[in-house]
C-alpha cells in the first residue's frame, strides 16, 4: 500500500468511528430524555447509566425538559433588583 492510500484508510476509518459514536449520542440521549419523561429522577437514570448527574441534567437542559422543582436560591442581584449593593 503506498502511502496516500493509507492516509484514504485512515480518513474512511476516522470518519466511520465518528459517524458510529454520533449515532450512539443521539440514541443514549433519546434513551434519557424518555425515561426522564416518563417519570424517573435524574439521580436515578445517572445512577442507572453511570454517567454524572450533571451530564444527565445537560442533556435534560438540552431537550428542553423542565426541572423537577424550581431554584430555591436566588442571587443577591437579583434580589436586590435596581438597589445597590450594601458592600
Amino acid at each position: 500500500m503506498t502511502e496516500e492510500e493509507v492516509v484514504t484508510r485512515l480518513k474512511q476509518a476516522a470518519e466511520a468511528k465518528r459517524t458510529t459514536e454520533q449515532a450512539a449520542t443521539k440514541d443514549f440521549e433519546a434513551a434519557v430524555v424518555d425515561a426522564l419523561r416518563g417519570g424517573m429522577r435524574p439521580a436515578a437514570v445517572a445512577k442507572a447509566t453511570e454517567y454524572s448527574y450533571e451530564t444527565i441534567r445537560r442533556i435534560a437542559r438540552k431537550y428542553d425538559l423542565a426541572p423537577l422543582r424550581e431554584p430555591t436560591v436566588t442571587s443577591r442581584k437579583k434580589a436586590n433588583s435596581g438597589g445597590d449593593s450594601p458592600a
